[in-house]
């Protein structure tokens, strides 16, 4: 709900009252895909953050500074002048700060190619955070204002009953609801109805009804942030009735709230982005250890050969007289147990002497590979507890500052583990599109055919899920799970798979086909073109194309 436009709303009417008349003092970029905008007045400070990226945002904070090294300035010719007004465009989620030579800062940060704009009092972009190349000197996209819904006969003309599920229909019937208000929507009017085509009119009327009185609701602020869990902090603008029994905090403005939602995600996900890797890494090399158990258990129960070679050398030098010149075979007695005979196989190009000193040399080196394997594995059995250990003390950590901890606490425990600060736990991985869909989930999105190639067989762990909309073109989508034992909930899979959908040729049809497969059944021909793989053992999703910022709004 952080990018609804009532919020986006409310944050304009309150950093007006404040900001108008400020100068804008600087805008620059420290962290990939954010703007920051910074102005001043002759007692404070403040910088806008603005972010393009994966995770979307816009938020406050008092104060100005920035980093001396990689920094990029931008709109440098706009510094210096005087903000006078800050709005959000009619029933549309577009953010403009209006400066005094009646030039603005055209902020869109939703769709496929989110961007904040420089334009003129033309009309046209002077400069643009991303693609300035492109977009300098183009008319600025006009806003696209939502439909009103303000009777009963328009909601029904929106409603789509053949929609997949209650929630889609009624953020569709409501074109400024995202699907946390949508939900809201269905629990205010008391439905129990699963889909759209189940609804009566009489139940129709109650959704409106409740959809009407929640937008009447949204002119006045009260915002709240409830615990999904410990991972994930829900911004809402309004009590909501639904989400009740969640622990709740509220909060006096919706700049402060959205400050804090904001910080908090930011901050969950620098440390998933940190922690994850880590504690893929212990699973990687727990597993590794446990394989190498049972193949040296596996080895020491196997029959003891030593002593099978030393006993034919034995009877080979007691009783040499009795073997054959050039034999590759020979039966003695054996001397050493009941005196049965025992078949002996020979080089014939060597000696008996030379065959027994052979045997001799045989039961020596098996001697010395068994004292190995037992090593290894009393090495093995050591060392698999204490990297258990280690495991479970990381998984109980869950901020920043104790993951640092851990790290300092056993650096030298984890370098030899073989764990320390490897330049694999250093990287980070290229900037494909990363949607958090919630619950430690993750969706990852290729941009093309070498994206895709790289982040299905170099990123992608063997119990991920792959998703690619069925028989089109289009991206790999990685469903990125948060442990090797976690399945993926059912409403989860849908979210990634209607990425998937939306990120095809497939994207303008209502319903597509989506298969999901585990990554391990996902495999690349050889000399195929990039992008180009096979699968087996998928699972076929019929979803609607939702854009990334419509389920990152339900998510966040």
């Amino acid at each position: 709900m952080l990018q609804t436009y009532y919020t986006l709303h409310a944050l304009a009417e309150a950093w007006r009252r404040e900001l108008r008349g400020s100068q804008l003092i600087d805008a620059f970029s420290q962290v990939r895909r954010e703007l920051v905008l910074a102005f001043a007045q002759p007692k404070a400070q403040w910088m806008v953050r603005l972010s393009t990226g994966a995770f979307r945002y816009v938020f406050r904070v008092e104060g100005y500074h920035r980093a001396r090294r990689n920094v990029a300035t931008l709109f440098a010719a706009a510094h210096g002048r005087t903000l006078v007004d800050i709005r959000v465009a009619e029933r549309d989620r577009v953010l403009f700060f209006e400066l005094d030579d009646a030039s603005y800062f055209q902020c869109w940060l939703y769709g496929p190619r989110p961007n904040v704009l420089w334009v003129g009092p033309d009309g046209r972009v002077r400069a643009a955070f991303a693609q300035d190349d492109a977009w300098r000197g183009q008319l600025a996209p006009a806003p696209c204002p939502a439909a009103a819904v303000d009777t009963f006969a328009a909601f029904q003309a929106r409603w789509q009953p053949k929609g997949r599920t209650l929630t889609q229909a009624v953020a569709a019937a409501f074109p400024l609801f995202d699907a946390l208000l949508a939900q809201e929507v269905i629990f205010r009017a008391g439905l129990e109805e699963q889909l759209p085509a189940e609804c009566t009119e009489e139940a129709l009327q109650r959704l409106y009804a409740a959809g009407s009185a929640l937008e009447t609701a949204l002119q006045h602020p009260a915002p709240r942030l409830y615990r999904i869990d410990p991972w994930t902090t829900q911004f809402a603008l309004i009590p909501l009735e639904h989400l009740a029994h969640l622990p709740c905090e509220s909060f006096d403005s919706v700049d402060a709230a959205v400050h804090v939602a904001t910080r908090r995600a930011l901050a969950v996900k620098a440390f998933r982005e940190a922690y994850l890797p880590l504690r893929q890494t212990f699973e990687t090399a727990l597993e590794r250890l446990k394989q190498q158990q049972q193949m040296l258990a596996a080895a020491l129960a196997r029959p003891e050969r030593a002593e099978q070679y030393a006993r034919w050398g034995h009877l080979l030098m007691a009783q040499a007289h009795l073997v054959p010149t050039g034999a590759e075979m020979v039966a003695l007695p054996d001397w050493f147990g009941d005196g049965s005979l025992v078949q002996i196989p020979l080089d014939p190009s060597r000696s008996v002497v030379e065959n027994a000193q052979a045997y001799y040399e045989r039961a020596r080196a098996a001697r010395q590979e068994r004292e190995t394997i037992q090593k290894r594995l009393e090495d093995v059995q050591r060392r698999l507890p204490r990297l258990e250990a280690l495991r479970s003390e990381l998984e109980a950590i869950s901020s920043m500052p104790a993951l640092r901890t851990f790290r300092q606490r056993y650096a030298a425990e984890l370098a030899a583990l073989g764990l320390a600060h490897s330049t694999r736990l250093q990287q980070t991985e290229p900037g494909f599109r990363r949607i958090p869909l919630g619950g430690g989930y993750e969706a990852w999105i290729g941009r093309n055919a070498r994206e895709n190639d790289a982040l299905t067989f170099r990123y992608a762990r063997p119990f991920d899920v792959w998703l690619h909309a069925r028989d089109v073109p289009g991206s790999h989508v990685i469903l990125r799970l948060p442990g090797r034992t976690h399945q993926p909930p059912r409403h989860v899979l849908e979210q990634a798979a209607a990425l998937a959908a939306y990120f095809s040729k497939a994207r303008g049809s209502y319903l597509v086909p989506v298969v999901a497969v585990p990554r391990k059944y996902v495999r690349k021909p050889r000399a195929a073109a990039p992008g180009t793989v096979v699968f087996e053992q998928e699972t076929v999703l019929l979803v609607q194309p939702q854009p990334p910022e419509v389920l990152q709004t339900a998510n966040f």
